[in-house]
């Protein structure tokens, strides 16, 4: 373990709480021991670092901290955090990323470096961080799976006593998460990362007789865990109307560490019925002081009133209302969209993306399954009737391209970018 990773890990429960604020984490750690914790509070509130100075108290004085992103140094709603880490007298700081707001962006190490600290940024700071952790004092944050804990969106790297590797690996994993952070700052856009999955002959699922859409179970539970731990790094999670009626997800987290997504619906020209709406769980009634889930429609939905929040698309294209969708979330301040579409808003999406000077995505994870048992269930279905065809995913836009592959257990992931 590292102690750049038990930030990384600290951050994942400020995602959704911190918005528009990037989510960040820290630690504090004196002789080998953590002494402070500390993740960004709600925008006007304490970032991360002064949350884990005060869990630290007096014993942050002489201590190091390390931090996912490079601290503020600048007055905003809060004062710079550069100042309470020189106040609490810390000797060292080690921050993994650095912050693309030209506010902070190499200004904060000069600030620190000026009042006698000693500084470590980046890939250096993610080696010794390694290199600095003792692991019997470690508290591990993250459980493992039935594929043995190698699920993670982070990373794939197994875990290593050398610390070089170790501190490249973590560093890896920083970058994948503060990706679509940069890419807000940068673009004051949402970065919009699309999952799914299919078969090993390219099917997404089935549709019946009189063009329902069934579920069809793809991936195994190492794959799970890891759309599970997308989910919990993500601001909000988007699925089609055709999807909300075959699976019925909750789309929160289950399989991993941290705080469920705002739920989103791409309605399309589907207008929900009093019936489904009360069968699908994505509109159960929301606990006190969760968010509404918000629903993308081309048409009213008269019978969602009082259980989401309804945003009406009247442009004439598809990609017009995607546009306008991302366009609101963006003025959310929602970094990270997660799209997991069904066949049918898969087929918009792509296909739209081929007649767009701008992609209409950012990253997509595609896996695609090995194990043959997917391929006898959807064989079983159509033999005994309750199925008439497989789903066929649409196929990649000619412009897609992969840059990098995993796997786990019977399940292989690529990644491809517009």
């Amino acid at each position: 373990m590292n102690y750049l990773q038990l930030a990384l890990e600290e951050s994942f429960f400020s995602i959704g709480i911190s918005r528009p604020n990037p989510a960040v984490g820290a630690v504090v750690v004196k002789d080998g021991i953590i002494v402070g914790r500390g993740r960004t509070q709600r925008p006007g509130s304490a970032h991360a670092e002064v949350m884990a100075l005060r869990d630290a108290g007096e014993l942050a004085r002489g201590a190091a901290i390390y931090v996912t992103l490079e601290p503020c140094c600048h007055y905003g709603r809060t004062p710079p955090c550069t100042k309470a880490i020189i106040d609490a007298g810390i000797a060292e700081v080690y921050f993994a990323h650095a912050d693309p707001n030209p506010l902070v962006r190499g200004k904060s190490r000069k600030i620190l470096e000026e009042a006698g600290l000693a500084v470590y940024e980046g890939e250096n700071a993610c080696i010794r961080a390694s290199a600095n952790a003792v692991s019997e004092n470690l508290e591990e944050l993250s459980g493992e799976c039935s594929e043995g804990g190698e699920c993670r969106v982070l990373g794939f790297a197994e875990s290593t006593a050398d610390a070089k590797q170790e501190g490249r690996s973590v560093y890896a994993e920083v970058e994948r998460y503060f990706e679509a952070y940069d890419y807000f700052v940068c673009n004051k856009r949402t970065f919009v990362e699309v999952k799914a999955a299919v078969s090993e002959d390219g099917f997404m699922g089935c549709v019946t007789a009189d063009g329902r859409h069934l579920p069809l179970k793809i991936t195994g539970q190492g794959a799970n865990c890891w759309n599970h731990e997308l989910r919990a790094m993500s601001d909000a999670v988007l699925v089609g109307a055709g999807t909300l009626l075959a699976d019925n997800p909750s789309l929160n987290v289950r399989y991993a560490q941290g705080n469920s997504p705002v739920k989103a619906v791409w309605a399309g020209h589907h207008e929900f019925t009093a019936q489904e709406v009360e069968s699908l769980r994505v509109f159960a009634p929301c606990a006190e002081g969760a968010f509404l889930p918000i629903v993308f429609s081309c048409v009213a939905q008269p019978h969602l009133d009082g259980r989401a929040e309804i945003l009406e698309l009247r442009r004439e294209s598809f990609t017009e209302n995607w546009r306008m969708m991302v366009d609101d979330l963006s003025a959310r301040g929602m970094h990270r969209l997660m799209v997991e579409p069904g066949a049918g808003l898969a087929r918009e999406l792509f296909s739209s993306s081929l007649d767009s000077k701008m992609p209409l995505w950012n990253r997509l994870d595609l896996w695609r399954s090995t194990d043959p048992s997917v391929e006898a269930s959807l064989e079983r279905l159509i033999d005994s009737g309750m199925a008439k065809c497989g789903l066929e995913f649409p196929g990649l836009p000619s412009s897609a391209v992969a840059k990098e592959s995993a796997i786990i257990g019977p399940d292989v992931l690529t990644v491809y970018c517009p």
